[in-house]
């Protein structure tokens, strides 16, 4: 194994005092966030699957299985080496190729899964703004926007493997990414790249989301039943992508700013802020397919059926009672119900 990788790459810790076997993480998040991960995204996928023929692949559920399905390959890839790592208690050392594979596969899911989020509110801002033109971008313009998706963010994640920047395997040993602690020009050249366009995307995304609330909530209240559902319908898928657009920054934010830091001083780190930075990212991929699993338009439905119900059911089970006061001379309160038209007196 070439040992001047290790040098520059694995053992390049910002505590570089310490050694390999003083490294003592623990291995149940990294374990969680792979059982969730995978678990959640399959999932999603099998109830995309399932409920097909009521959605029938609109533009919207097209692009939330895709999501999914990037979200599956981010951590099903990827995670088996981190796992490997653990298990050998930090003495399995990432070779060159597998650093580099790891590396493209986090960023290449990282910003194909930021632009399909940002492609679900450009859609769902197209149909509620311009419906005609909506209708008629349906399963074409579809598959050209997944492929510049997929073909940008292969190539921004390729710009190592052409020279600009590396990888590097950081914090503890157990995960791969674009080098961002590093001063050299082509590695902040690289980090600057990435982050931008990602803060890019994030920014677009937020302006879409505010814009998609806003033209809901502009839209008249109809009176007709099949246009009132239709106006429900639109507030559910809202629902969904304001809670995806929420966990996508809060999860986001950390990486791109501890990049964005790194890139801009001339002591960058390479240590547990970094790596918590990027488990947060990584937690964005395990929670995207609970959220649709928890807030998809059925269970939606049926949630508010079941408060309905139970508002009815406490509305006939707690009778509205009216108190009348009204006291004579002799000091007495009468006290009326509409259950009865006996009258009860209380002497005081």
């Amino acid at each position: 194994m070439n040992s001047g990788w290790l040098s520059n790459g694995t053992n390049n810790f910002s505590h570089s005092n310490k050694t390999e076997e003083t490294i003592s993480e623990s291995i149940i998040p990294p374990t969680l966030q792979y059982l969730f991960g995978v678990l959640g995204n399959i999932m999603a996928i099998f109830l995309l699957c399932k409920t097909s023929s009521k959605h029938k692949w609109k533009p919207f559920y097209r692009l939330v299985c895709c999501l999914a399905i990037t979200d599956f390959c981010e951590i099903g890839f990827v995670y088996p080496a981190v796992m490997v790592r653990y298990i050998s208690r930090f003495t399995f050392i990432f070779p060159k190729q597998l650093c580099e594979y790891c590396s493209f596969w986090f960023s290449f899911c990282f910003m194909s899964s930021a632009l399909i989020v940002t492609a679900m509110f450009s859609y769902r801002f197209i149909a509620v703004r311009f419906p005609i033109s909506y209708q008629a971008s349906q399963r074409k313009r579809m598959n050209i926007l997944l492929a510049v998706i997929w073909i940008l963010s292969g190539t921004v994640s390729s710009l190592n493997l052409m020279g600009v920047g590396s990888v590097k395997n950081f914090y503890p040993g157990s995960w791969c990414f674009i080098d961002f602690a590093n001063n050299g020009q082509m590695e902040r050249l690289n980090t600057f790249i990435y982050s931008i366009i990602e803060f890019a995307i994030l920014s677009s995304t937020v302006v879409l989301n505010v814009a998609v609330v806003y033209s809901i909530c502009r839209k008249p209240r109809f009176t007709a039943s099949n246009k009132s559902r239709k106006k429900k319908g639109d507030v559910f898928i809202v629902v969904f992508l304001f809670a995806i657009v929420t966990l996508f920054s809060i999860c986001w934010v950390p990486l791109m700013v501890r990049m964005l830091i790194n890139a801009s001083t001339g002591n960058p780190k390479n240590g547990p802020d970094e790596r918590l930075a990027v488990r947060m990212t990584v937690s964005n991929a395990i929670v995207d397919p609970w959220v649709y699993i928890i807030l998809r338009k059925e269970n939606l439905v049926k949630i508010s059926r079941w408060h309905q119900r139970i508002r009815s059911y406490c509305s006939k089970r707690t009778p509205e009672i009216y108190i009348m006061k009204e006291t004579d001379k002799t000091g007495t309160i009468n006290i009326g119900s509409n259950l009865s038209n006996n009258t009860t007196t209380v002497s005081l």
